[in-house]
């Protein structure tokens, strides 16, 4: 029934019928199996192929092998050859023998097959038969071997893909220079540049230089930018760009740098803008970079369009930055005819390079309808440090878009160093405002003047968050004169400020905190008390240790207990050790774990007294990190404690584990 269903039309009958030929054996249907392999739909093939490929690794294994590779003849069944080359490159290894004794078959297609099926398996067995295989009569078949020992990426046929390069076949040399590319390792520049006269292999060794040349490969790469051709062009750019990304020294950078340098002003430049315009990918956001280095102003509008493009976008405004005040002395000349877009990337460039020619132009983005033109422009003008600038920033204040007046403070924030008078004139007007958001501002404003007075107000505030501003800002000062003010805060009314408080202690770094922060540890918010906790620990103040240990107690919140922990591995020593190991009792199985870790960094003797509690933990999880933790403190040493491990381990994850361990130490 199932061989008369094979036959049949139905491509679901006939899958069917091939998974029901397992539950026979294999002399009574491998003529229908190969009748399979055969057959006009992937999806029966795809079964037959695995039924073959099983049985290929048992004891007719040679048999099978050898009739999959006379299938590689078949030249009227695609289908079955497809299915002979999948079944064969499931083999891997196990087909290393037949394959190399085919490899040199009668049949040019069937050796090329068979290199192929090599390369997909990538065994390094493989390349003493790919090296031979370089010589084979047929164009196809050797240009294959290169290909393929590319793909295994095996050094050792450097030497004779190096060789190969001198027969004329032009097919074989390209396919070569991509082989050696792939495999990656360094070969003498003098091996590969002669190539590079010759049109058709042009773009395969520039891209084979980028990926193994060295500093030698710098001045054939740079004549490559002057190419007539503008794919030469784009695979020197891109060969380049992978150079230097691969062997980033400064002396690298600075031979790279003069050559490309040497371009500016010339004609070459004019190219390399024709062949960015034209480009695409990969080859596109190297001819960015370039265009970049050499420093040409005439790439500024070309690369402005390409600020249009995503990915492009930070590449080609790097690019610009790095072209300086020239490339924003070009762009500001058709800032009136670009768009929207366009403006903010010219304004953004303007601010970033602190261009003083740009200042009529930001005071008109700021007052642009555009908020994005706004927001840009103002940011711009807070980068110039130009104090030109403070009285039209202070007025988008007032702005009706948030990140516009957010960005409006960031930038009298910056523009604080140059003319402090004006900007803490302005903050304190916003110190008086009755809207909480300006009184915000006025302390970030605040931190930049080092205004702790006005601060030390503000912490006072009806708004909370006003107070947390302040007391942020506070502790960016970091001043040991706001201590006072911060240990006011660490009994607000609201949590958030406390929290803030708490942190901002433990910034500060002084000692006169550590006593308000033992009495915040009675705080009712467990956030809080893990601000506290975390501050604590950042002082290092051992007088913080019972305090803590009483904590680690009576508090029932997972959190707790893990900063609590972390707490009390940076103020380190004998009692806080005593306090780690005895979080290894608790019942979170997450607090457990975090005691291991803390533990697992100093000494081993903990391992062995708390061994046998640990690999029996209730929680798998627990187990699991301890093994971990075990093995890499004691190496083969904890080989006996795994075996017995093994013995009463019910969970499939860890016993797994515990084998994959003890393999890899071995």
């Amino acid at each position: 029934m199932l061989i008369e269903a094979l036959r049949s039309g139905g491509e679901e009958k006939r899958r069917l019928a091939v998974v029901g030929l397992r539950d026979y054996p294999l002399d009574q249907v491998l003529d229908s199996l190969f009748l399979a392999l055969g057959d006009t739909s992937w999806r029966v093939r795809k079964e037959a192929v695995d039924i073959i490929v099983v049985a290929a690794e048992g004891e007719k294994g040679d048999f099978l092998q050898e009739e999959l590779v006379k299938m590689l003849h078949s030249q009227d069944n695609a289908g079955l050859r497809n299915s002979a080359v999948e079944s064969l490159e499931k083999l891997g290894g196990k087909a290393t023998r037949i394959l190399c004794l085919h490899v040199a078959d009668e049949d040019h297609e069937v050796r090329k097959f068979i290199i192929d099926i090599m390369g997909n398996i990538g065994d390094p067995a493989f390349v003493p038969a790919l090296i031979n295989a370089l010589d084979d009569p047929d164009a196809n078949a050797r240009a294959a071997a290169a290909e393929n020992l590319g793909k295994i990426g095996d050094e050792r046929a450097l030497p004779e893909l190096l060789e190969t390069l001198a027969k004329n076949d032009v097919l074989l040399k390209f396919t070569i220079l991509e082989a050696v590319g792939r495999i990656g390792q360094p070969v003498p520049v003098s091996a590969i540049a002669p190539l590079a006269n010759d049109n058709l292999l042009k773009k395969a060794v520039y891209d084979c230089l980028g990926a193994i040349g060295d500093l030698d490969a710098i001045p054939l790469l740079l004549d490559g930018l002057k190419d007539r051709l503008k794919k030469a062009r784009g695979a020197a750019a891109t060969g380049l760009a992978a150079l230097r990304k691969r062997i980033s020294s400064p002396f690298a950078e600075e031979v790279l740098l003069g050559g490309l340098q040497g371009l500016k002003g010339t004609p070459h430049v004019e190219e390399l803008i024709s062949s960015f315009n034209d480009a695409e990918g990969g080859v596109k956001e190297a001819l960015a970079l370039i265009l970049g280095l050499i420093g040409d102003e005439r790439a500024a509008k070309p690369l402005l369009l390409g600020c249009n493009d995503d990915v492009l976008r930070r590449l080609c405004l790097q690019a610009l930055k790095r072209i300086g005040n020239a490339a924003a002395a070009s762009l500001l000349e058709v800032f009136t005819s670009a768009d929207d877009d366009q403006r903010s990337f010219i304004i953004y460039l303007c601010g970033e390079l602190g261009c003083r020619e740009a200042v009529p132009l930001l005071t008109e983005g700021m007052l642009d309808l555009n908020p994005q033109l706004r927001a840009v422009s103002v940011k711009a003008a807070g980068k110039t440090g130009l104090a030109v600038f403070v009285n039209e920033v202070a007025h988008l204040l007032e702005d009706p878009e948030q990140e516009v007046r957010s960005d409006a403070v960031e930038a009298l924030y910056r523009l604080a160093e140059t003319d402090r008078q004006s900007v803490a004139r302005i903050a304190g007007k916003l110190a008086c405002s009755d809207l909480a958001e300006k009184r915000r501002s006025a302390a970030i404003l605040s931190t930049a003047l080092a205004d702790t007075e006005k601060l030390s107000l503000l912490v006072k505030d009806e708004d909370a968050t006003v107070r947390k501003a302040a007391v942020n800002s506070l502790a960016t000062l970091k001043s040991a004169a706001c201590t006072g003010h911060l240990v006011m805060a660490l009994v607000d009314e609201d949590p958030d400020v406390r929290i803030a408080a708490a942190g901002a202690l433990g910034d500060v770094g002084s000692e006169e905190a550590v006593e308000p922060l033992l009495l915040a540890l009675q705080d009712e918010d467990p956030w809080v008390q893990c601000a506290v906790l975390k501050s604590l620990g950042t002082l290092k103040s051992e007088a913080a240790l019972p305090a803590i240990f009483q904590l680690f107690e009576v508090a029932d919140a997972g959190l707790v207990l893990l900063a609590a922990l972390d707490a009390v591995a940076k103020i380190g020593g004998e009692k806080s050790a005593a306090l780690v190991e005895k979080a290894l009792d608790n019942p979170d199985e997450e607090v457990v774990k975090a005691a291991i870790g803390i533990l697992s960094q100093d000494g081993d003797g903990w391992v062995y007294t708390y061994r046998e509690k640990l690999l029996c933990h209730a929680h798998w999880d627990v187990r699991s990190t301890f093994i971990k933790t075990m093995v890499s403190r004691l190496g083969e040493k904890s080989f006996p404690y795994l075996r017995q491990a093994l013995q009463t381990e019910t969970d499939e994850l860890v016993k797994g584990q515990i084998v994959e361990l003890m393999e890899r130490v071995l």
